[in-house]
């Protein structure tokens, strides 16, 4: 089984050099590769990658949008893996990490894809109004101490900076969804490992938790603000808009094109967050995270509008 750790950056040479200087130390088959695709506008990270060349097993890519999931697709279709470990720029790792996916991956074999426990990298505190509005990448993850097959019922996906699939399984899937993932534009959606993982599941493949393939994510101080919550709030909404969008929202009634509840709902939202002010500060939080998502919704709902009438976005 050959194995290749795939890592996206954009931006962040700093943090490639501390995950690349964690990876040198870690026991890695000869067989491994290590695939980093910088994406959007160039840092450093090809001569970052120059200082590591891991044994000969380090391979760089270059592509200039901006976009971490064709940065993904385009990594998986450069390497001939069986197994693909996905990492994030911004994280800590230990150096058994790889081992535990791969001696995980041979027990189980194809129709499982893997995933760990995550703590965070901060050296500061969260303000508890914001902190129910949080990803768990910026509050921590640490479901169990045994390996176990999460009910896919109940599952809540994997962190994408620390998940792990066979090749079979996510070409069979179909890979990753180009429209889907940050970029620079603050207008656009999240969930592009999400959306993946729901394929894989609803094909039939089995996500297995590994409490060993624990790493530490780094939490910038700006991810502790409202406004950055807000505008992650935002996107949820957008997200949510173009994956969850049905028949039944196709078929309600529209006003300008948008179903008549969002508008509805986001106007008085709006009411509530003028009158915030003079509430307290949890209950003010609460109000604008809440017109942060509708109106991203909103911003879904006429994106998809104008696609349908045959508009830009």
């Amino acid at each position: 089984m050959k194995t290749a750790v795939i890592i996206p950056t954009h931006l962040r040479p700093d943090l490639l050099e501390r995950l690349l200087a964690d990876l040198s130390r870690a026991a890695l088959a000869p067989e491994t590769e290590v695939h980093v695709v910088e994406n959007g506008l160039r840092s450093g990270a090809q001569e970052i990658c120059g200082k590591y060349p891991l044994g000969g097993r380090m391979r760089y890519h270059y592509l200039a949008e901006g976009r971490k999931s064709v940065a993904l697709n385009h990594a998986i279709d450069g390497c001939d893996a069986d197994l693909l470990i996905f990492f994030d720029d911004d994280i800590r790792v230990p150096g058994n990490i790889v081992e535990i996916y791969e001696e995980a991956a041979r027990r189980r074999g194809p129709g499982h894809f893997f995933g760990g426990p995550l703590t965070t990298d901060a050296d500061f505190s969260c303000p508890p109004d914001l902190a129910p509005y949080l990803p768990l990448s910026a509050t921590g993850w640490l479901p169990s101490n045994r390996e176990m097959v999460m009910d896919p019922e109940a599952f809540d996906y994997f962190f994408g900076a620390n998940w792990a699939a066979f090749r079979v399984d996510l070409a069979a899937a179909g890979l990753f969804a180009s429209d889907l993932g940050i970029t620079a534009s603050r207008l656009s959606p999240l969930g592009e490992e999400n959306e993946i993982q729901e394929r894989l599941v609803r094909a039939g493949v089995k996500p297995v938790y590994l409490p060993g393939a624990l790493i530490r994510h780094h939490v910038p101080r700006e991810c502790y603000t409202t406004s950055w919550v807000r505008r992650r709030r935002f996107r949820l909404g957008v997200t949510d808009w173009a994956r969850k969008e049905s028949a039944e929202q196709q078929h309600c009634r529209k006003l300008f094109g948008v179903p008549a509840w969002l508008l509805r709902a986001v106007f008085m939202r709006r009411m509530k967050a003028f009158a915030a002010a003079v509430l307290g500060r949890a209950r003010q939080t609460d109000i604008v995270m809440r017109d942060a998502y509708l109106s991203g919704m909103l911003h879904g709902a006429w994106v998809e509008r104008r696609r349908q009438a045959g508009g830009s976005d």
